[in-house]
């Protein structure tokens, strides 16, 4: 799975941002933040990858968080990115 052509995201004063742009933007006119998290997921789905690949980087990058926890939020993101049609 990886992130639809058309959505870009930006730092602005610390914070990151997405949002579409062309002609994606006449069909989601939203604003999406992202937390530092967020934003490492963000990152490895601009490439295709899977939701297992995406756990593993989280648990190598954050050794100490609880893997089901992390594979529930995981679960958590890639659903709510899937519902607004942000996924290819």
């Amino acid at each position: 799975m990886k992130i639809k052509e058309g959505f870009i995201s930006r730092n602005v004063g610390g914070e990151t941002f997405v949002v579409a742009v062309g002609e994606l933007s006449k069909t989601f006119n939203g604003l999406i933040t992202l937390n530092e998290t967020g934003k490492f997921i963000w990152d490895l789905l601009a490439a295709d990858t899977t939701k297992e690949e995406i756990i593993n980087k989280l648990l190598d990058a954050c050794p100490d968080a609880p893997k089901d926890q992390v594979e529930a939020d995981v679960a958590d993101f890639l659903a709510s990115l899937e519902k607004d049609g942000i996924l290819e």
